[in-house]
């Protein structure tokens, strides 16, 4: 029997060199991407309240949401991507948040989980730069890319901002990739998903994340029962049973992506993973069948 392997369009490969990630940045808040088409989040929650335009061309549109507000905010060389990502107020929704860290957690969690900050100091208003004396500012911009906000010792905003492209192995960690899979944290699987990515099953049936891949993740669709929920779903596959590991080169010879193959049951699951700027990301899971004639 013969294993057809469709493989996926490889045009946006070798953009960066990148790590699995966040170890060092994190590049997604609120199931948004830094880096994909601002317009994207006005198809999911409509015409923002505001939107302001600053004299150097950084530009941002508001969103009005339950107990908080999402702001999001493109540079001036690039004002159709998302350059940064905040969420201001009392409450977000589960897996929402910057990885494991909400509105309203207690500072002493945001210090548990990313460690001392590199600055601590009042905040200020980013349009009219003045100084909010009952709000603390805590830094991680220079370590890594983001800053949180702290009112009365609840984080009352967070803001996760482009700062280049993430640290990334030459080649993919798999077992790392694996635990973050059976792990089933939905805000670092939906990290680990490409922005592009395509999910080709048995029938010859392809299906794509078009919205908020925490949302996808989150309800019951073809994406999420063959990541989460099928018995032979991604989160039970295990790196022992890889048949097949191959690096992906391009003529120069530096590695851009990561082929799997592994057998689950009477599938064959092959995953495609790409080196792009936030590191790297599954961006095609392509199953078929052990009962097929032979050819």
């Amino acid at each position: 029997m013969k294993s057809k392997i469709t493989l996926p369009l490889l045009f946006v490969f070798v953009l960066f060199p990148l790590s699995i990630f966040g170890e060092s940045k994190l590049f997604m808040m609120y199931g948004i991407k830094l880096g994909q088409k601002r317009n994207l989040v006005s198809d999911l929650y409509g015409k923002p309240f505001k939107s302001h335009t600053f004299e150097d061309g950084y530009s941002y549109d508001a969103y009005k949401l339950d107990e908080h507000i999402l702001v999001v905010e493109s540079e001036n060389k690039r004002p159709d991507l998302v350059w940064a990502i905040q969420i201001q107020g009392n409450k977000n929704p589960k897996f929402y948040g910057l990885n494991e860290i909400n509105l309203g957690d207690p500072i002493e969690k945001v210090v548990s989980v990313f460690g001392k900050p590199d600055e601590i100091r009042k905040a200020f208003d980013e349009e009219t730069k003045e100084e909010l004396s009952t709000i603390q500012y805590y830094s991680y911009d220079r370590s890594r890319n983001f800053s949180i906000e702290v009112q009365n010792q609840k984080v009352s905003s967070i803001k996760l901002t482009f700062k280049g492209s993430a640290n990334v192995s030459e080649t993919l960690d798999i077992n790392e990739t694996f635990r973050i899979l059976k792990d089933k944290n939905i805000y670092q699987i939906a990290q680990l998903l490409d922005q592009n990515f395509l999910l080709k099953e048995k029938d010859k049936k392809e299906f794509k994340i078009s919205g908020n891949p925490i949302q996808t993740l989150s309800s019951k669709n073809e994406i999420s029962n063959r990541i989460l929920f099928l018995q032979n779903s991604l989160i039970n596959l295990n790196p022992i049973e890889i048949s097949e590991n191959l690096d992906l080169r391009n003529n120069e010879q530096y590695i851009f992506g990561k082929y799997l193959k592994l057998k689950s049951g009477e599938e064959i699951i092959h995953l495609f993973f790409l080196k792009t700027y936030e590191g790297w990301t599954l961006r095609e899971v392509n199953i078929e069948t052990t009962l097929k004639s032979s050819e």
